[in-house]
């Protein structure tokens, strides 16, 4: 029979590993803004993709200039390749498929200007590494 000496520290002992233990498996929360030209990019992406084999990678839209990433969807610490996208916020039919429905209703066949330049967008150079202790608030300045 079990006595209370032996089951207390037997019940410490567990509640402890389950205070312990990091059910998002080691993801953080990653935040920010964004300035574009030095005024908040109001619509757009923020993506990270690893440069260290990470197995996270996530893209944020941008509300008002900011974004955030929770940490139930965050990345593991490492570093990262950062986009961002904007657009013009005008809308053109694509004239390469101009037969396709336009709209968000009939699918993606809509096109925007791209408002980054390319080194923050398709040929982005820009890293960010994201630590362990966080917390990790990035501010974008793209000029």
């Amino acid at each position: 029979m079990c006595s209370v000496r032996v089951l207390a520290p037997l019940l410490i002992f567990t509640i402890f590993l389950a205070g312990c233990s990091d059910s998002y498996g080691g993801r953080m929360e990653v935040s920010g803004t964004v300035k574009f030209k030095g005024q908040s990019l109001k619509d757009g992406t923020v993506s990270f993709e690893p440069l260290d084999g990470q197995p996270t990678r996530a893209t944020a839209l941008l509300t008002a200039g900011s974004f955030t990433i929770p940490r139930p969807t965050g990345l593991v610490p490492g570093r990262y390749l950062l986009r961002v996208s904007a657009g013009d916020g005008k809308t053109a039919v694509n004239p390469v498929e101009a037969d396709k429905p336009p709209g968000p209703g009939g699918g993606t066949n809509i096109i925007s200007k791209e408002l980054i330049p390319a080194d923050w967008n398709v040929k982005s150079k820009q890293e960010r590494t994201i630590g362990a202790d966080g917390p990790n608030r990035f501010e974008i300045e793209i000029p």
